[in-house]
Protein backbone atom coordinates (compact mmCIF):
# COMPACT_ATOMS: atom_id res chain seq x y z
CA UNK A 1 0.00 0.00 0.00
CA UNK A 2 2.80 2.40 0.86
CA UNK A 3 4.55 1.54 -2.40
CA UNK A 4 1.44 2.58 -4.29
CA UNK A 5 1.38 5.92 -2.49
CA UNK A 6 5.06 6.54 -3.21
CA UNK A 7 4.53 5.59 -6.83
CA UNK A 8 1.54 7.92 -7.05
CA UNK A 9 3.55 10.75 -5.50
CA UNK A 10 6.41 10.12 -7.91
CA UNK A 11 4.04 10.14 -10.88
CA UNK A 12 2.47 13.40 -9.70
CA UNK A 13 5.88 15.01 -9.39
CA UNK A 14 6.87 13.74 -12.82
CA UNK A 15 3.64 15.12 -14.31
CA UNK A 16 4.36 18.49 -12.75
CA UNK A 17 7.91 18.51 -14.09
CA UNK A 18 6.82 17.49 -17.60
CA UNK A 19 4.04 20.08 -17.64
CA UNK A 20 6.44 22.77 -16.46
CA UNK A 21 8.96 21.71 -19.10
CA UNK A 22 6.39 22.03 -21.90
CA UNK A 23 5.22 25.39 -20.57
CA UNK A 24 8.80 26.66 -20.56
CA UNK A 25 9.28 25.44 -24.14
CA UNK A 26 6.05 27.13 -25.21
CA UNK A 27 7.06 30.41 -23.58
CA UNK A 28 10.51 30.20 -25.13
CA UNK A 29 9.00 29.71 -28.57
CA UNK A 30 6.60 32.56 -27.97
CA UNK A 31 9.40 34.86 -26.81
CA UNK A 32 11.60 33.91 -29.75
CA UNK A 33 9.03 35.10 -32.29
CA UNK A 34 10.27 38.16 -34.17
CA UNK A 35 8.28 41.36 -33.81
CA UNK A 36 8.83 45.08 -33.41
CA UNK A 37 8.51 44.81 -29.63
CA UNK A 38 11.19 42.10 -29.52
CA UNK A 39 13.51 44.26 -31.64
CA UNK A 40 12.92 47.19 -29.29
CA UNK A 41 13.65 45.08 -26.20
CA UNK A 42 16.78 43.64 -27.78
CA UNK A 43 18.07 47.00 -28.93
CA UNK A 44 17.64 48.54 -25.48
CA UNK A 45 18.86 45.43 -23.62
CA UNK A 46 15.52 45.00 -21.82
CA UNK A 47 14.94 41.52 -23.23
CA UNK A 48 17.13 40.08 -20.49
CA UNK A 49 15.02 41.83 -17.87
CA UNK A 50 11.84 40.38 -19.35
CA UNK A 51 13.39 36.93 -19.59
CA UNK A 52 14.63 37.19 -16.00
CA UNK A 53 11.16 38.11 -14.73
CA UNK A 54 9.61 35.18 -16.63
CA UNK A 55 12.18 32.75 -15.20
CA UNK A 56 11.61 34.09 -11.66
CA UNK A 57 7.84 33.71 -12.05
CA UNK A 58 8.24 30.11 -13.19
CA UNK A 59 10.55 29.31 -10.29
CA UNK A 60 8.11 30.83 -7.80
CA UNK A 61 5.27 28.87 -9.38
CA UNK A 62 7.23 25.60 -9.17
CA UNK A 63 8.17 26.22 -5.54
CA UNK A 64 4.54 27.07 -4.73
CA UNK A 65 3.30 23.87 -6.38
CA UNK A 66 5.85 21.76 -4.53
CA UNK A 67 4.83 23.31 -1.19
CA UNK A 68 1.14 22.70 -1.94
CA UNK A 69 1.92 19.09 -2.90
CA UNK A 70 3.74 18.52 0.40
CA UNK A 71 0.87 20.01 2.40
CA UNK A 72 -1.67 17.89 0.55
CA UNK A 73 0.44 14.78 1.14
CA UNK A 74 0.53 15.53 4.87
CA UNK A 75 -3.25 16.01 4.98
CA UNK A 76 -3.80 12.80 2.98
CA UNK A 77 -1.56 10.91 5.38
CA UNK A 78 -3.51 12.27 8.38
CA UNK A 79 -6.79 11.26 6.79
CA UNK A 80 -5.52 7.76 5.98
CA UNK A 81 -4.19 7.31 9.54
CA UNK A 82 -7.58 8.08 11.09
Amino acid sequence: MELDKKLRDLLNIMKSIITTFFLIIQCTLTLSAQSEIDDFFRSTGKIYTVLGVVVILFLVLIIYLIRIEKKISIIEKQINDE
